[in-house]
């Protein structure tokens, strides 16, 4: 009779200390850039160009020029994360990200806002750098929690960052946004190089069958590449997430067009969008209305992150993923059909419940699926999808709504979006000894 594989070692604080810190650094760091990028727009304008297709054109480019850089990179930065350490890698992006974002304080024209924006997607990449440090540090059994709990500190940053950006811009200047967001860089980057301790956790406190994490060192760039690639399961989930992450960047370059939709000029000549909801009204410039916008998006995907865990051991992580899937992509259209404000903000308040539970769930089959010690290499190929719908994304949406309207930006995600979530049921399974699969084999 074998019962050794049931008994759970205990578990010392290591790896949730480094959790801690390591969403300490995700939430300042994207908290900051999320000052700033919804308002790109509006930034665009003030370096010259008035054009509403120009601009339009110009805030896709820049997003694309991001995630052109950081497609090529990131795979690159993973195989280095699992050979030199993965904390240093997390430590590049927070540094390389806010030092390009505060010289972009100070562009003088558009084109320059381009180029810097290219020069931070080949050196970013916080989330997945992140990710791949939680994923490598934390014992099997935790690792869902873990990318859940980290993924809220996105969410939150989202939320947050945008109206707190949106007032800043509003009374200060989309300038001094770009400054103040490298200075939370910098504050991340400081706290994750203080207590963050790559190594420790795994070896300190053991998976649940009591066999240690592998430490990175071993392998080249490319042969790391190759033993993840192999793995059918992880490739189907990389796909996933391209189409999961492409739902975000499709329609964001154009939400800022819609609510300007919303505005009426008011007595000054300054464009106002009203806002009443439960009898409370106001008048509010165009830059704190998208900030309130994609707040209440960050609010209701943190809400589903923290439902995650306990969601994906009930029912499973895939079956949680390809469900919120579908969900998201039956309530995108209904978007195009918003007449004000706040149906606006209340319809994609119920779209970010659904994409919320989405990246995380997928992120932590990832985890589950790739080769031990390759954490790394994985989660740089999935930077690199999530980069690359950053690419693809901008100039998809862009394109959609010059040929057919901004409506059909968001019915077309929505069709895509069903799609995803029938093949993902159909194609992806759930890992042995997680989710749902765990609790299979404890029945059995």
């Amino acid at each position: 009779m074998t019962v050794s594989s049931n008994i759970r070692r205990p578990e010392r604080p290591g790896w949730r200390r480094n959790l801690l810190f390591i969403w300490i650094g995700v939430f300042v760091g994207l908290m900051g850039a999320n000052f700033v990028f919804p308002f790109i727009p509006f930034y665009i304008q003030e370096l010259g160009v008035t054009d509403k297709s120009e601009v339009a054109f110009y805030t896709g480019l820049t997003a694309s020029a991001t995630g052109l850089s950081l497609t090529l990179t990131a795979p690159i930065w993973g195989s280095l994360a699992d050979r030199f350490g993965r904390k240093p890698m997390f430590l590049r992006a927070l540094i390389g990200a806010g030092i390009l974002i505060g010289v972009m304080g100070i562009a003088q024209a558009v084109w320059q806002l381009v180029l810097l924006r290219f020069l931070m997607g080949a050196f970013a990449g916080t989330m997945g750098a992140a990710a791949a440090l939680v994923a490598a540090g934390t014992p099997r059994a935790r690792v869902g929690y873990a990318l859940g709990m980290l993924q809220t500190g996105q969410f939150t940053a989202n939320m947050l960052g945008p109206v707190i950006g949106g007032l800043v811009a509003a009374s200060l200047g989309i300038r001094e946004s770009f400054i103040f967001c490298a200075g939370l860089y910098v504050i991340a980057a400081v706290l994750v190089y203080i207590f963050v301790r790559e190594g420790e956790p795994n070896d300190e406190e053991g998976m649940e069958d009591g066999a240690p994490a592998a430490r990175h060192g071993s392998g080249g760039l490319v042969e790391n590449l190759k033993l993840v690639v192999k793995e059918r399961q992880v490739i189907l989930m990389l796909l996933l997430l391209f189409v999961l992450w492409l739902s975000t960047t499709f329609v964001r370059p154009v939400m800022p067009l819609s609510i300007d939709d919303f505005a009426e000029s008011s007595a000054n000549g300054a464009d106002r969008v009203h806002f009443e909801l439960f009898g409370w009204e106001s008048d509010l410039k165009e830059e704190a209305a998208t900030g309130f916008v994609f707040s209440v998006i960050g609010l209701t995907s943190t809400i589903a992150a923290f439902s995650l865990a306990p969601l994906g051991e009930r029912l499973g992580y895939r079956n949680v993923v390809a469900g919120a899937a579908l969900v998201t992509g039956l309530l995108y259209p209904t978007v195009a059909l918003a007449d004000s404000l706040p149906a606006f903000m209340v319809l994609l308040g119920a779209v970010g419940i659904f994409q919320g539970a989405m990246v995380p769930g997928t992120n932590a089959l990832i985890a589950a699926s790739a080769p031990e010690g390759k954490q790394g290499s994985a989660f740089g190929l999935a930077a690199s999808m999530q980069s690359m719908a950053l690419l693809l994304g901008p100039l998809g949406g862009g394109l959609t709504s010059g040929i057919a309207g901004i409506g059909a930006v968001y019915v077309t995600i929505g069709v895509i979006l069903v799609g995803a979530a029938i093949a993902a049921a159909l194609l992806i399974r759930e890992p042995q000894g997680f989710g749902a699969a765990k609790r299979a084999e404890g029945v059995g």
